[in-house]
Formats: structure tokens, sequence, C-alpha cells
């Protein structure tokens, strides 16, 4: 069994601690997916409320295949807070806090204790004790954290009072209002995570009195955070004792005996850990399901190195709570983790927004579906092992604060001339480091494989006061205060509301600065980087920009400049060759005219990714530049690994470059990734001929044109189709071509991703060749007018093992001769994966598949059919097929749309889909659901779904009881 799917039991506590927990004991190993579960639920709910704008984003997340439970069990409690343990350490810490409330004398009690101990554990307890309701007429409590301000504070208590004040009003309005509705009122107010002395009086906290029965406890880990010591009476709360924290370390490892070759290392860690709950924790499920001695051994030697000085143990904890990032076995994950560290503290995130966030910037790829369900997966991972907590509604994460100290390390002690890349048609992020800093820095100089070597070996190093600055998604319209730029290093302001920026901020020391998806900002300060000599990556994707300010060209240290999707950039500044350390160059989705020839001065670029602007307006054209690239330029640019050339269809000019152009590119001796566009076949032939990775296979990633590429007023393929193309690695598309030249077929021989569009003459995919297409998984077919059939199996030698083994996608649009996808017998094997099928404006067809075929189609997930006119059946039966069985047994989604001749989808019982989508289909008369049909999202039209015909009253109830039923009358 995979350690992510167990779940160990936890220690239960008394209900008197945590009331109303225990009857949930026979729930504890229901699995670890529970809160995304949730999220689901709730954002499918948001869907329906909001319409059909969301409902993509539904469907994408009811994809993960996840079930839905309304309660969180027991074992949840432990994923939200990991620091849930032995019941009698609480309860004798709750207890004693209590005794010092209900002393008359003592208005304000410190509870201290060192990160990852239990403080916040302690806090929630508290709450939920019996007398303390019984004793307060209010219970607030508040995380203060590190990076904390009054209006924080204030917004906090105002929440939890139902309470809310107007954007205008000022820090002390706020405090005037709060007092007045706190004044004789018995209130008990809990701080977490406090780090320096506040002024309460500033937020507008009455102070606590034996007149008004007032308490305030802070939890905090030193004690110099208390304003007067005097005033406060000390709970320490202690670590676990070794019999405790030997049995929880179990639990959470899922076994309470280990094979005697590794018990003597479980020791070992167990002590190592000192008693830390978190620690404890967060080790075990590390180590869960690990039976390889050497990984215990390995962790046994870093959990017994000799401790540093008392100041450094913060540092000394880090460094073994890295030990359980070190354990996540995938790229994205770590790359997740990290990325959640960029959020503000202790912000909770709701989980649907987290994983698009991870998906725009590139950490998640893959169709839109499988980042989705490739992000829940990964957030269960994460919350398993305890790196991240699922808040008490289950729809959102958030980070413990020494686990945010651990990933800001990790950050922080990363070396500076390492490149953190990684290619994915999201925004390039600084986070992707995990995910492709080790292919990167083995492909450059030795001085970089050293780093990562350091990286791998060097202490964290936890940044302090303002050097990391986060507030990611944090809804500023304001940019941060001047004050706080000055001693940044890392600032990370995506994602915000941003529409003004310092004129001159002072930030010397500044490394890492990102600003994309800031959409209102149009401006930057023309003395904006002025004072930022150290800036080493700059993201301003996503914005409305213009133009790029002189004083960005000063950057002599800059590596990274990212201008992705700037729709408003029509120019990248001669300037730019000044730029003499820059490694990566990120212009896709602006608006270039030109590349500037100074483009080619820059001798360490590794990556340069460029989209230029064309016209169809013969006017416009005729005052564009004469070249896109002049020549010359590309063969200046020797060290390049990646070089993406994006055009405008039909532009006449790439014409006249490309003759160069490709002759330069075939000398580029580093190239591993190329995006390019071949008008001709002939200019294939140089390339294919002379270029060295090309040749060794070391041209590892290629995304191909190949044909006269024309703009059409609308394209027949949709936007979200051609993006999930363009996520395979190696994609060819062939475009207005004719017969099947030798070239494509070798580029195609080396596809996994295939895009046939305009083809003249072809007559089935098959005629390719079997052995160059069955590499291939994804494929579009789009207004080929001789296409009768997809593949022919008088095409299909006798000898093959399968046709399309690997094929997961298979979409197919306006082939106006299609009368069919195959007939006939087909080796076994053959269309073994498809898990995709869509046809859109195929007027020949009559039906989908023979019942013959579905034996063929055991993974088919999705099903589309749109504007097919001569459908009468989606599924022909044959005689000597069992009526009883179920066709398409995968099958979660259908879509059916403008089919006016379809009478009948299949005979027999339908699998059990989530999604159904039927719109102008006025011949459809029966649907072939049942009672077993649950939690399934219905869209149709209310006058079609009000004509159907049904057995009996009693299923047409069922299913608008147990399902969502859309109405649309508008597709």
């Amino acid at each position: 069994m995979e350690a992510r799917e167990r779940m160990p039991s936890i220690h239960k506590l008394e209900s008197e601690i945590v009331p109303s927990q225990t009857e949930e004991e026979g729930k504890m190993k229901r699995g670890l997916n529970a809160s995304a579960r949730q999220s689901v639920k709730l954002a499918a709910k948001a869907g329906i409320e909001l319409g059909k704008s969301n409902l993509v984003a539904v469907e994408s997340m009811r994809s993960s295949h996840l079930t839905i439970k309304n309660e969180i069990p027991v074992e949840d409690q432990l994923l939200r807070e990991p620091v849930l343990y032995a019941k009698k350490s609480i309860k004798t810490t709750v207890r004693k806090i209590f005794s010092h409330i209900n002393d008359v004398r003592t208005t304000q009690i410190a509870v201290i204790g060192t990160g990852g101990i239990g403080k916040t554990t302690v806090l929630k307890a508290l709450i939920n004790f019996p007398n303390t309701k019984h004793v307060f007429d209010l219970v607030i409590l508040v995380t203060v954290s590190r990076y904390w301000s009054t209006r924080k504070v204030q917004n906090e208590v105002l929440r939890q009072l139902s309470l809310c004040c107007e954007y205008s009003e000022t820090d002390s309005q706020v405090a005037e209002k709060l007092l007045k509705v706190l004044k004789g009122k018995k209130f008990l107010l809990l701080l977490d995570d406090v780090w320096e002395q506040i002024d309460l009086e500033a937020v507008g906290i009455p102070g606590p009195s034996s007149e008004n029965g007032c308490k305030i406890v802070i939890a905090s880990r030193k004690i110099d955070a208390c304003h007067d010591m005097n005033l406060f009476k000390v709970v320490g709360v202690k670590s676990i004792s070794w019999k405790k924290a030997r049995e929880l370390f179990y639990e959470q490892v899922s076994t309470r005996i280990p094979p005697s070759d590794i018990k003597s290392f479980a020791e070992t860690i167990v002590k190592g850990c000192g008693g830390l709950p978190l620690l404890i924790i967060v080790t075990g499920r590390a180590l869960g399901g690990k039976n390889d001695v050497s990984v215990w051994k390995d962790a046994s030697k870093k959990f017994s190195l000799p401790k540093t000085s008392r100041e450094c143990q913060i540092e000394d904890l880090l460094q073994l709570l890295k030990f359980s990032f070190d354990q996540l076995s995938d790229n994205d994950v770590k790359s997740c983790f990290l990325h959640c560290a960029l959020f503000p503290e202790d912000q909770e995130v709701n989980i649907y927004k987290f994983i698009e966030y991870c998906i725009q910037e590139g950490l998640i790829t893959g169709a839109q579906a499988d980042a989705h369900k490739r992000g829940h997966y990964i957030v269960d991972v994460l919350v398993h092992a305890s790196l991240l907590q699922v808040t008490e509604g289950g729809d959102s994460i958030k980070m413990h604060d020494l686990i945010r100290d651990l990933a800001l390390g990790i950050l922080s002690s990363m070396p500076k001339d390492s490149q953190f890349l990684l290619r994915a048609e999201g925004i390039q992020n600084l986070l992707s480091a995990y995910s492709r800093s080790v292919e990167l820095l083995n492909a450059g100089s030795s001085s970089s494989s050293r780093s990562l070597n350091i990286l791998e070996s060097s202490r964290l190093c936890i940044p302090k006061g303002n050097q990391f600055l986060s507030r990611v998604g944090a809804g500023l319209t304001e940019p941060p205060p001047t004050e706080e730029w000055k001693q940044a290093k890392m600032m990370f302001l995506s994602d915000n509301e941003l529409c003004t920026l310092p004129e001159k901020p002072n930030c010397p020391e500044l490394l890492i600065l990102f600003l994309q998806r800031n959409r209102s900002l149009r401006v930057i300060p023309p003395s904006f980087f002025d004072c930022m000599t150290s800036l080493q990556v700059l993201n301003l994707s996503e914005t409305r920009i213009k133009s790029l300010p002189k004083t960005l060209f000063k950057l002599r240290n800059l590596l990274m400049l990212i201008i992705c999707n700037c729709k408003r950039l029509f120019m990248l500044p001669s300037e730019v060759g000044s730029l003499v350390c820059l490694e990566v160059l990120d212009l896709r989705g602006t608006k270039i005219k030109e590349l500037p020839d100074k483009i080619g001065e820059l001798a360490f670029l590794r990556r340069l990714e460029v989209s230029f602007y064309g016209s169809i307006d013969d006017s416009e054209y005729a005052r564009l530049p004469r070249h896109l690239i002049s020549s010359g330029i590309i063969s200046q640019l020797g060290n390049l690994d990646t070089l993406s050339i994006v055009l405008y269809p039909g532009d006449e000019r790439w014409h006249e470059d490309v003759k160069y152009v490709k002759t330069e590119i075939s000398k580029l001796k580093k190239l591993r990734f190329l995006c390019f566009h071949f008008p001709e076949v002939k200019h294939v032939q140089e390339f294919l001929r002379e270029s060295e990775p090309w040749k060794k296979k070391l041209l590892t990633e290629f995304k191909f044109v190949v044909g006269r590429d024309v703009k059409s007023i609308s394209s027949q393929v949709p936007d979200y189709l051609e993006f999930d193309y363009n996520q395979l690695g190696q994609c060819l598309r062939f475009v207005n071509g004719e017969k099947k030249p030798e070239e494509v077929l070798q580029i195609l021989a080396r596809s996994n991703a295939f895009y046939l569009d305009n083809h003249i003459d072809i007559e089935s995919l098959s005629s390719f060749g079997v052995s160059h297409i069955n590499g291939l998984k994804f494929c579009i077919i789009s207004e080929c007018p001789k296409i009768e059939t997809v593949v022919r199996v008088d095409e299909v030698d006798e000898d093959a093992d399968a046709i399309f083994p690997l094929l997961e996608t298979l979409s197919i649009h306006h082939l106006w001769n299609l009368t069919g996808i195959w007939e006939g017998i087909l080796p076994e094997g053959s269309f073994a994966w498809l898990r995709i099928l869509s046809l859109y404006g195929c007027p020949k067809l009559e039906y989908i598949l023979r019942s013959s075929m579905i034996q063929y189609l055991c993974n088919l997930e999705e099903l589309v059919i749109e504007d097919c006119r001569g459908i009468e059946q989606i599924i022909v039966k044959e005689e000597t097929i069992n009526s009883d069985s179920v066709a398409l047994p995968s099958l979660k989604k259908l879509t059916l749309h403008y089919l006016p001749g379809l009478v009948n989808i299949w005979r027999g019982p339908w699998p059990l889909f989530e999604h159904i989508s039927i719109y102008c289909c006025p011949n459809l008369r029966k649907i072939g659901m049942d009672s077993r049909f649950k939690d399934v999202i219905i869209k149709a039209e209310r006058s079609w779904w009000d004509a159907l015909e049904w057995e009996n009253d009693e299923l047409r109830l069922h299913l608008e009881s147990f399902s969502t039923i859309i109405f649309q009358d508008y597709l």
C-alpha cells in the first residue's frame, strides 16, 4: 500500500478538550481527500449559482473523481492542526491557563514555547474547554504573525464580531468602533504567534481588568513579546515525553512495531525530534511506507547531528524539517509547496484558487482537466505530509508558521547563479527551481553545478525582517510602503490590483521582483529601477504596460526578464543589449514588431522566446518593419538552449527571413527546445540535415509548424484545445499541405502531438503509416476535405501490434466527408488509452461507434459530439452484442450539442456519468439514466427536459433530487 493511502490514527482527546469528536473514531481510515472533496462540493455549488462561466472550472474539479462527505472526521483535525498530540499534555496546560483565568488578580497570560511545540493547539483546546463559554461573552482568536499590522489585527477582530469598516476609515476610527462594541463585554482575547509587543489600545481592545473580567492570552516563541512581564502569568508549553513522542511517531509511520533492522534508527530519529510534536508528525509522515533501510539510516544520521548554540535552535529545527521536504518525490509537488510560501503569512488560500495559481505559474502542466486533477493530488500529498493544513471549512489551506519558515529558508538558500526555469505555457516562475534546475544546471558551467551541490548541503537561511516580502493575491491597490522596499531581497507582489509603483524605491539588495498579473498596472515610473542595482529576476507578465523605462536596461546583474502576455507592448528598445548578463528573455504573447539587432550582444542568453505582431490590413502591414529578425542575429547566440519564435499567421516578412534564420538555428549546438515555423517543406530539409541536436536526438522538445499558415477570421479549433495540444513536448502541425513529404514523416515519427490542418489530398490518418503515428498521444484533424475515415483497416499491417496504442485525445473538426472513425477489426490494443474523443461539424456521420468497437475504448472518459446533423445514434447496436452490458464503462462526461437528427444515444444501461450536456437535440426523447445516478451535473434546455418521456415519475423525481440540473436556453 502506498504511504499516501494510509491515514495514521491519532491520540483521542477527552470530550472536555475537543467535544463531540470521539464518536468519529470509527472513520479514522477513510483516506486523505476529505478536505479536497469538500472544496469540490463548494466550488460546484458556486458554479451553479454563478452560471455558465464557472462550469468549465467546476467540471475540471469534478474530473478528479473525488467523492464528497459533509463531515470532517477527527483524522482531518490532525491534517488541519498537525500538533494535536497527547491528551494529557494538552489537558495539563489548558487547566494551568484556566487556573490563572479564574484568578481575578491575573488579567494577562503568556503561553511560551518554541516553534512547533503546540501553542496553537493549546489555544484551540482552550476555546473548546467546557468552562470557557460559560465564563466569557466573547472568545476571539487572532493569529498575529511576524509581519503584522494594526489594521490586520483589527480586520480579524471585526470579522469575528461580524462587523465591517469602510475603506476610507483610519486605524484610529476603526479602534473607536471596536472600543464601543467591546466595552461592557466580558471577552477572552487569544493572540497567537506574537513576535513583538502590541499596542492593544491602538487596535481598539479595552484593557483587561478585575472589574470588567476580560482576559488576554498571548502565545509566543519568546518572552519579550510581552509588554510588562509583571502583568503576565507565564505558562510554558513543554515538549512531550519520550514515551508519548515514540508513540506519536509510530502512529505517523503507521506501525507500532517497526522491523528490527530499522528499529534502532527509528529510536534515534525520535530522540532527535526533541519532543516537538510538529517535527515528530512531519518526520513520521515523511518516513511512512519507507521500507528501505538506507533511507532510515540516512535519516538517523541527520537527526543525531550535534545541535548548535541555543540562539540557532530554530535554524536546527528547520534543518530537520527539511528532511520531510526532501522526501517529496515529485518536483511539481516541491514547487507547489514553495509557491504556497509566497502568499501572505497565515493567509487561508482557497484550494481551487491555489491550484489555478500553480497552473498559471507553470508549476502544474498538462491539459486543463488533467492539470486540475494533478493539482488536487498535489494538495492531498502536501496535506498528508502535514506540510499544509486544511482549514475548518475544508475548502482552504494554510501553512503553519514554522513550515512557512522552512519554505522561505529553502528559497533564500538557493544560489544566486542558479537558473529557476520551467517550460510551460503559463508564466515562468522562480519557484520552478525544483522542476528544472538540475537539468539546466547540468547543461551549464561547472560553477553552476557546484552551486547546486552547495544548495543541497548548505544550511537554511531564515529571511529576516523585510528581506522576503510576499503579498501574492493580497488585494493590494497601493504598493508596500517605501521603508519595506529598503531591506528587501525578494518581493512577490503578483496577482494584485496595483495601478502605481513608487517613483524611486531604494532597494539596493533586491534580487527578485515579481509584479505579474497586476492587470491595472499601465506605467512603470522612469526612475523606478534606479536603485535596484542587484536585481536578477524581473517578472512583468500580464500587466498593461506599453513601454519599458530606460533605467531597466541599466540593470547589469539582471539574469531573467519575463514580459509574457503584455499585449500592449509593441517595442523592445535596442538598449536591451546592455543587459550583458541576461540569460532569459521571455516575450511570449507580446506585440513586438521586430527583434532589435542588439539582441545579438547578449552572449550569455540561454532562453529566448518571442511573439511577433502582424496584420492583415494592407496599409498597416506596409508600415511594419521590413524584417522580423535581421540576418546574423541568431547565429551570435551560441549559448541558446531554448528558442521560440511565434508568428502572426500569414506574415509574408517571415518568408524572406526564414531563408537565413533556418540556417542559423541549424548551427545552434546547445539547442534543447525549439518552436519554429517552416513555411515550405524545403525549409525543413536543411534543418534536419544540418542540426546537430536534431540528428543526435538532443532536441528533446519541439513545436514545429510546417506549411503556409494563414490567418482565418475564426478558428475552427477552440483555443482551449490548441492550449492542450501545446502542453505536449513534441508537437507537429502540418498545415495546407499535400502528399506525405519524407521530411514531415521524419518529424512525425518523433512527435507525440499531431495537428493535421487543411491537408488537400490525404484520405485517412493511417495513410501516414502506422510506424509514424503510433507514438502520438494527442491528435487534432481539421478541415481535410478528402478524409473519409480516420483509420483504414487495409492500411494496417497484419503484423502490427496495435494502432494508436498511446493516443489519449482525438479531436476531429469539419471533415465534411467523414463517414466513420474506422470499420472492421483492428489489432488488439488499438486506441487502448483513448480518453477524450470529440467530433465537430462532420455532416455525413450517421453514428459514432458500432457496438463491436466499444471493446477498444475501455478507457474513454469524455465524448463530445457537436454540429453533426446526420447523426441518428451515438452507438449502433449489432445483434451479436449483449445489450445488458454497460457501454463505455469509463465514460464520465457526455456532450451532445446541435444534433437535430439524433433519436437515440444507445440501447442498454449507461455508465455512471459525472457530467451530461445536451442542447439542441429536439428528436431525442428518451435518456438511459436510472436510479443509480446521483451527484451528476446535467445541463440542458428546460423545454427539452420537460418534454422527455419517462418510464415512471419516480425516476424523474429521483434525478431532480439527487442531481444538479442546470437549465440554459442559450449555449
